[in-house]
């Protein structure tokens, strides 16, 4: 399936905070405003595209324009190209104009038989956070191009992940991992099981890549059964939409599945 750069105007409609051309009237005289449609040059000078953007709604209808939004860039190597495997190595730009998100870059894995982002946790990365204040065009330049040179790193780790099989005893410990991350689990009763669900044939074998995958999906895309502790009432888990919490439960799934990729393939012995 080919997919096409945002226009202009696609922009405009899926994210009009894109093109604000002002901070909010809150923000100090030491804040820096930078226009985050400034910035689609930087990415395509880079070779990166926007494919998709979206934006948080605001309570009030004064601070729409200034709401925090998101773009995702695509490569335009994969754009002409589509990876064989079908893995898409993007970059995921946050920012806003309210003061309730710094401007930020991370690096996502797209899975194109899901549709799913796995935003990666990768704090070797040192420029992603830049912060509005003595905010300079360079330091976005800086970022993708420490962004970029970080990809082969994850596609080892997806490799790996995608060679090793883990047993029911694994699986479960991270099903249950990622019920802590994304619910309360003191006050909800969840079988972990519903996590592992297969969905689809391509994710039937027990690898740690398809296994994470099938997690992932189930915690963001809802639809799991919580039962209440107290009164017994059983209700469904929504879908995430939240822009911050998708990548908070992206990045802490990931790193989970960092640590038990780690104990899978280290020689850890039992004491005598």
């Amino acid at each position: 399936m080919s997919i096409n750069p945002l226009t202009i105007k696609q922009l405009q409609e899926q994210a009009p905070s894109i093109f604000s051309d002002s901070p909010i009237e809150s923000v100090s005289s030491q804040y820096h405003f930078v226009k985050t449609s400034d910035i689609l040059d930087t990415f395509r000078e880079a070779g990166y595209y926007p494919i998709m953007a979206g934006e948080s709604k605001s309570r009030t209808k004064e601070g729409q324009p200034f709401v925090k939004h998101i773009v995702q860039f695509r490569s335009l190597t994969n754009l002409i190209q589509a990876p064989k495997n079908g893995l898409y190595y993007d970059i995921c730009l946050k920012n806003s104009h309210n003061l309730t998100s710094s401007f930020s870059l991370d690096l996502s894995c797209f899975r194109m038989i899901c549709s799913n982002n796995l935003t990666i946790s990768a704090d070797q990365l040192m420029y992603r956070r830049i912060i509005h204040k003595g905010f300079q065009k360079v330091k976005i330049t800086r970022a993708i191009d420490e962004i970029v040179n970080y990809i082969p790193t994850v596609e080892k780790e997806i490799e790996v992940m995608q060679h090793t099989i883990l047993n029911d005893v694994e699986a479960a410990a991270l099903s249950r991992a990622a019920l802590e991350i994304r619910f309360n689990t003191d006050t909800h009763e969840i079988n972990p099981q519903e996590l592992l669900v297969i969905n689809r044939a391509e994710d039937s074998e027990p690898t740690a890549f398809n296994i994470y995958n099938r997690i992932q999906e189930s915690i963001i895309n809802g639809g799991i059964k919580l039962k209440n502790k107290i009164n017994q009432k059983v209700s469904t888990s929504k879908n995430i939409t939240s822009i911050d919490e998708k990548i908070r439960i992206n990045k802490a799934l990931y790193k989970t599945m960092q640590n038990l990729i780690s104990f899978n393939t280290e020689p850890y012995l039992m004491a005598a």
